[in-house]
């Protein structure tokens, strides 16, 4: 079986004919790539370039995983797509990695389209904003994320896999997600909680969020210590239900 990579995005369907990330956990040779002729400006192949633009942005390498796990939704990229888009010389023509099949692709870098003024500000806020919670919060870990999302995913230190929590600029929430096995029995520990906390459900996640300031992606970091640290203080608010979750999960084996 292959490793998944989380990557904190949902995917983004194509929505018409085959998708461009597929829902299989098969391998494949590099040898047994197929496709010599670039798609001429194809939707469905510029769905699967966009998409891997975006997941370059956010994981912070232009080394993209072939097996990604999007926030619970695992998929694979596309061998079509994949030979579509080393003809086009969008991508490098792809290796085997250690165990004889394909794991990751790389990103010519001069196919990624430069951002737009709105995004360099939002990416600039992202950095500062987690470069503040980590001098700050030592029970937070934060990866580098310079996407366009206009949220942040974090994890504290301790958290087990498919555990996660979720700052979102937009709407002002702060979101404790349960994600595979978790989400079960999450769903089923978390019967009494305070009034101030809701659950979302999803398909693939159920996540327990309470309500923080507004934060204004435009305006510096500095400026907004307070709003942030009050992001950090519900977070806080939200562990002990990941300890809950984690103690119902010991007592079912």
């Amino acid at each position: 079986m292959p490793d998944w990579t989380p990557v904190p995005l949902v995917y983004e369907s194509y929505g018409v004919g085959a998708e461009t990330f597929v829902a299989s956990a098969s391998v494949f040779d590099a040898r047994s790539l197929g496709k010599t002729t670039a798609m001429a400006e194809g939707p469905r192949q510029e769905h699967f370039l966009r998409q891997l633009e975006n997941i370059a942005w956010h994981l912070g390498t232009w080394e993209v995983p072939v097996f990604l796990d999007f926030n619970g939704d695992r998929r694979r990229m596309d061998k079509g797509c994949i030979g579509h888009a080393v003809a086009a010389g969008a991508i490098e023509a792809p290796i085997n990695g250690p165990d004889g099949y394909v794991v990751s692709v790389t990103l010519l870098k001069e196919q990624i389209a430069p951002r737009t003024e709105e995004g360099n500000t939002l990416t600039k806020f992202k950095q500062d904003y987690r470069a503040y919670i980590l001098s700050r919060y030592e029970q937070f870990d934060l990866t580098f994320q310079p996407g366009g999302d206009r949220a942040y995913y974090f994890k504290a230190v301790d958290f087990p896999t498919y555990m996660r929590l979720v700052h979102r600029f937009t709407n002002s929430t702060v979101s404790l997600v349960y994600e595979g096995r978790w989400k079960e029995i999450a769903s089923a520990a978390l019967a009494d909680i305070p009034s101030s906390m809701w659950l979302e459900h999803h398909d693939r996640t159920v996540a327990l969020v309470t309500k923080t300031d507004a934060i204004d992606i435009t305006a510096p970091v500095e400026k907004q210590k307070r709003s942030i640290d009050a992001a950090m203080e519900a977070a806080q608010r939200l562990l002990p239900f990941a300890k809950l979750v984690q103690r119902a999960q010991s007592n079912l084996e």
